[in-house]
This record gives structure tokens, C-alpha cells and sequence, in this order.
């Protein structure tokens, strides 16, 4: 009798999770978030469907999971929170999480997960709901006062909306521009957001 071990089947576990939030993103960008069905993920990741629900249950997870492994915020924020809330940490989160906006020889992925998300309205909120509680819940902490989470939540739509501005939208100074152009440009708006702070570069 074969016996597998604990960690053969842990192992074996992450790398058919990988491979589901794989196929889901090829369906994704290639057919849409409506149009893509569990069962389909599953089929395309070679799983089936009812050992697919065991790592993932539903296709709000399996967007959920994509969300989470492009962005890898809760890793790479954490270096730029650690300094905590001195008057550099608007600029060192601004240099983080615009630079996962950044192409490289390919489109960046958090573009293709924007296009995702915005041709349907529950992956939207899929999107927003994950990408709200990870920056909030490592941002927010860090601040004092009562009104963390609402500059936190107003920072996140200042730096969102330029992302949006270079990437999505692409107008045509925004784009263009040298990232830390760019950054330089938005810090003091992004300081009094943040820290409720005037104070100069």
C-alpha cells in the first residue's frame, strides 16, 4: 500500500491551486468573467470539478486567489509600512504599489485584472472587497486617529485613480511621464491624505 504523506499532499494541493488560478486567468482575459463557468476552470486546470471546489469553492475564489498572487500585497507593502507613519511612508507606499502597474515585456497583470473586473460587476466587487482589505488592514493600523480608515480608504482612491490615469485610461502627460515624475508630483497631496499632514518635502 502507498502511503502519502502530509506533506506530499500539501504540496500536491498548492500546485492544483496554482493551476486553477492559472486557467482562471487565461478565461478570464480570453472569454470574460461572466461568460466563465467553475466547471470550465476546472476542466482547463485538469481537475475535476469537485476536487477544484475543495481547493477553490466557487469562481469568486478563483479571482479572489488571482487577485491576491498578482498583487502580492500583503508582502510587498509590508517593507513600506514598517517605517511607520513618518513622513515618507505616503511616497515609499505610492513607489510600491504604482510600480505593480508598471509593464514590463508584457502588459502588467494589474491592468489585465482591472479589464476583468470591470466588464462585470461581481468581479468588481470581488476585486474591490480584496484589494480594500489588504491595503486597509496593513495601512490603516499604522495611522492614529479616529479617521484612519477613511484616509487610508481616500489615499487608496488618490493612488488608484492615477494608476488608473497612466495605465487604464493612458492620458497622454500622465503616461508619459518618468514614475518618479510622477511620485514626486503627488506626495504632498498624498502626505496631507494620509497623515494629515502639511508639511513640505
Amino acid at each position: 500500500m502507498t502511503v502519502i504523506s502530509a506533506e506530499t499532499e500539501a504540496g500536491a494541493r498548492a500546485e492544483a491551486t496554482q493551476a486553477l488560478i492559472s486557467a482562471g486567468r487565461t478565461l478570464f482575459t480570453r472569454v470574460g468573467y461572466r461568460q466563465t463557468g467553475f466547471a470550465d476552470i476546472a476542466e482547463r486546470a485538469g481537475l475535476t470539478e469537485e476536487y477544484a471546489r475543495d481547493l477553490l469553492p466557487g469562481k469568486a475564489a478563483v479571482f479572489g486567489a488571482l487577485i491576491e498572487r498578482t498583487v502580492k500585497v500583503a508582502g510587498i507593502l509590508g517593507p513600506a509600512v514598517a517605517g511607520g507613519p513618518d513622513e515618507d511612508l505616503p511616497a515609499r507606499l505610492a513607489r510600491t504599489y504604482l510600480a505593480l502597474w508598471e509593464p514590463n515585456e508584457e502588459e502588467s497583470p494589474m491592468v489585465e485584472l482591472y479589464r476583468v473586473a470591470f466588464s462585470d460587476k461581481d468581479a468588481s466587487q470581488v476585486l474591490r472587497e480584496r484589494v480594500t482589505l489588504i491595503l486597509n488592514g496593513q495601512v490603516d493600523r499604522e495611522l492614529p486617529g479616529a479617521d484612519a480608515e477613511l484616509r487610508t480608504a481616500l489615499f487608496g482612491a488618490q493612488l488608484g485613480g492615477v494608476a488608473f490615469a497612466r495605465h487604464i485610461w493612458t492620458v497622454d502627460s500622465v503616461a508619459a511621464a518618468d514614475l518618479e515624475t510622477v511620485i514626486g508630483a503627488i506626495t504632498p497631496g498624498l502626505r496631507r491624505t494620509l497623515l494629515a499632514s502639511d508639511a513640505p518635502e
